[in-house]
């Protein structure tokens, strides 16, 4: 599995991984003009069963950066991250891993690290964005669900103390929780 690329990409793979998906960076998703290869930022996984035994896999791919041109061009970006090439690219990367499959659930994210919540509203009002399903996140909402992630998680194991703690392994994620734990950082502004 590659290594992410930025400390975005890797608090939002730790993110997903609290959520108890499977995720990998980098995937490819096909050749660009000039032979370079396309890829998508994060991509997790997670199978579900239904009460009828029928099988889930539920996709969240998640794209990240700077949308920094007009209305027209943020939109057409969009749409080629999501395009169907690249999540057709990505839904059989998992399936020929996983198997057949009754369902397929794909959520598309896109995280715009420097947008304003007035950029994302007129993103997300936009027609063509509506009906590919693509959700636009400022990096305000993605902080606010990180921390809700962190508050609501429940490990498999106690510590010894019988607190709930993340695990080491979450080199963004923990350094986060012990600022909120030790009152360094007021999440309560974040509405988390």
């Amino acid at each position: 599995m590659p290594i992410p690329r930025t400390w975005s990409e890797e608090l939002i793979s730790e993110w997903l991984q609290l959520m108890e998906y499977m995720t990998e960076v980098g995937v490819p998703v096909g050749v660009g003009a000039g032979g370079g290869r396309k890829e998508a930022d994060v991509v997790g996984v997670k199978l579900s069963l239904t009460s009828e035994n029928k099988k889930t896999l539920q996709v969240c791919h998640v794209e990240v950066g700077e949308l920094g041109g007009n209305q027209e061009s943020n939109v057409y970006s969009l749409l080629e991250k999501f395009s169907s090439t690249r999540t057709q690219a990505i839904r059989s990367r998992f399936t020929k891993r996983i198997g057949e499959v009754d369902d397929i659930q794909y959520r598309k994210l896109y995280v715009d690290i420097w947008a304003t919540e007035r950029k994302v509203a007129r993103l997300m009002d936009d027609e063509k964005i509506i009906r590919e399903q693509i959700g636009v996140w400022t990096l305000k909402k993605l902080f606010q669900e990180v921390f809700r992630s962190i508050r609501d998680y429940v490990p498999d194991y106690k510590s010894k103390s019988g607190e709930a703690t993340l695990p080491d392994a979450y080199w963004m994620l923990k350094p986060l929780e012990s600022l909120r734990d030790w009152e360094l950082l007021n999440t309560d502004v974040l509405g988390a």
